[in-house]
Order: structure tokens, then sequence, then C-alpha cells
């Protein structure tokens, strides 16, 4: 009996010591609840699940860039070769794109899950148009969350973040995207956006960036507000965009 549950014990510590430590940031926007999107006991796995077919799943952030073709109504994506850091995850649909947040802190040793401190789940940073999805601040600012990272005996450089909105307009229809983004991001954005608009199933699509100078303020503004980002005077973000889509003009 005693050697029964030292055998147990032992693989408990196992599978403890091996865990992917991995944080996911729902998204808790009305229009995402078909889909089912969580981590496995062990966090080394994404579970997706919808009512309706998953067409891609892509993985990014400034150094890295993963897509996935799924075609299925069920997947679950292994995080196990995934670096540490902070990405972002699209989960493509036939009619939309859910957005989420995963925080990869790698393999921290035996046990880890144990001496861990318990951090809230965040809210998804991709919004609606309506701005309907965060219901109360998260405990760890959404900056905290997005830039943490080892300590340097040098001074960091202060980084800059953006709120973006963009449209993509396709066969299907059009979906309004919003989401906070630091420099790096932003210029892969834009590179991209840029490259869409000149294909003939882009060059509807529009991009507006605007600098923000206090994440916290700015997101528990826009929350109350969903028009505060095109306010003319504010100290908390600037209010002439960063970059903006240049419309065509049409001879009359």
């Amino acid at each position: 009996m005693i050697k029964n549950i030292s055998t147990l014990l032992i693989l408990l510590c196992s599978v403890f010591s091996f865990s992917q430590n991995a944080i996911l940031l729902k998204n808790t926007n009305p229009k995402a609840k078909e889909l089912h999107h969580a981590l496995n006991a062990t966090k080394d796995s994404l579970i997706l699940r919808c009512s309706s077919a998953l067409t891609k799943v892509d993985i990014f952030n400034e150094e890295y860039d993963s897509s996935i073709i799924v075609n299925t109504m069920n997947t679950k994506v292994p995080l196990n070769d995934l670096p540490s850091g902070k990405f972002v995850i699209e989960v493509q649909l036939p009619d939309k794109i859910i957005s989420m947040n995963l925080v990869n802190r790698g393999n921290e040793g035996p046990l880890s899950a144990f001496k861990s401190e318990p951090i809230a789940e965040g809210m998804g940073m991709m919004l609606d148009e309506n701005l309907k999805i965060v219901k109360a601040s998260p405990h760890k600012s959404i900056e905290f969350l997005l830039t943490r990272t080892k300590k340097s005996p040098q001074a960091p450089k202060a980084k800059k973040y953006f709120w973006i909105e963009s449209l993509t307009v396709n066969e299907v229809g059009s979906s309004k995207t919003m989401k906070l983004a630091d420099q790096q991001l932003v210029d892969k954005l834009i590179l991209k956006h840029q490259l869409e608009i000149k294909c003939y199933t882009g060059k509807q699509n529009t991009l507006t960036v605007w600098e923000v100078y206090n994440t916290r303020k700015f997101i528990e503004h826009q929350m109350t507000n969903s028009n505060f980002v095109y306010s003319q005077s504010t100290e908390v973000f600037n209010p002439t965009p960063y970059y903006k889509t240049r419309t065509k003009s049409i001879n009359l």
C-alpha cells in the first residue's frame, strides 16, 4: 500500500515538474462565446472547440510567427515548442477572427506549480466595436502582462504603446478589431496592412493607430465611452493618429 502511494506521489510530481508554465488571457467578448478556448491540465496544449469549423490558428509576436491549418470543429494546439514570451493567438472562423493572448514562461523547474502565485485570467485584448468585453479592471495591469521581462542590469528603454482599430472587408462581410499593441507589433501590422490594400480583396480594409501614453487610464475611459478614442483633446493618448489608411479621392 505504501509503495503504491509513493509511486502515485512520484507520478504527480513528474506531471507538475514538466508542466508548461503558461497563462491564457481569454477573450470574454460575448461574440467569442461560441469558441471554447482553454489550456489543458498540464498547460502544454491549447484546447479549441467550436460549433462551426475552425479554419486556421495563428500564433505570433515580434520574434515568432506560426500558422496551423485546422479545418475541423475542434483541435488541440501543442505549446511544447513555443518559446518563452508574450503571444497573440488568432483563431480564424468562417465569418470572424477571435483573438486571445498567451504568456508563456516556460518550465521553471520541479514543483513550480506549487510555488507560483495564482494569477487571475485577464480580459481578452480583442474588443468589438461596442467595447463591451471588459467588465472590470484586471488585478494586474494590461501593460504588466504584455511587457513582463527578465531584469537586466541596464535600465530598459521606455516602450511605446498604441491603440489599433482595423476594419477587414471580405466576401462574407466585415469585422472590426481593436487591441493594444507595442511598437514592434504595430510596425508589423502596418506593413501587413500596406500589402493587403494593394490587393483587390483588401483594398477596402482600413487601419488607424493612436499612441497611448497611459494604458490603464485609456482602457478605463474606453470601457465607459466607446468614442473616447476620437476625443480631440486628452492627455491619455495622442488624438492625432500615428498611422491612418489614406482614403483615395474620387474625381467627379
